[in-house]
């Protein structure tokens, strides 16, 4: 199991490198770069969260839905809001569907979002 720094750090490596990817993609209208970008973003949120849920005593979720729970009973409503939006329009329809709809822009700045409230949250400093 890795460690609530470890999580963080990988968050927003895979957050670095999934926006780099997406830019990249749009700029070149490649859509396979573009997909590999949203899902990298996405799993940047997916480190983010588990890192905050360890902090806060609980074990590592296995899967969306732990991590939906796990965030619910430490009261954490927007994250969950942003991991919701993140696994729509970034893991589902980025990746999976490979359509690119206009929310995904909002849900890139929103993972951003959630990094930089779990690094304070967890008082790291990369």
């Amino acid at each position: 199991m890795a460690k609530v720094r470890d999580h963080l750090k990988s968050a927003e490596e895979f957050y670095a490198v999934g926006v780099k990817e997406y830019e990249e993609g749009s700029r070149r209208g490649d859509l396979l770069r573009m997909r590999e970008g949203c899902e990298k973003v996405f799993h940047a949120y997916v480190e983010a969260s588990a890192a905050l849920v360890q902090k806060r005593g609980f074990p590592e979720p296995d899967s969306h839905g732990e991590r939906w729970e796990a965030l619910d009973k430490i009261g954490e409503r927007r994250l969950i809001e942003i991991g919701d939006t993140a696994f729509l329009y970034l893991h589902q329809y980025g990746y999976y569907g490979g359509k690119i709809r206009p929310e995904v822009e909002k849900s890139v700045k929103d993972v951003k979002e959630s990094i930089e409230y779990v690094r304070k949250e967890v008082a790291y400093e990369p």
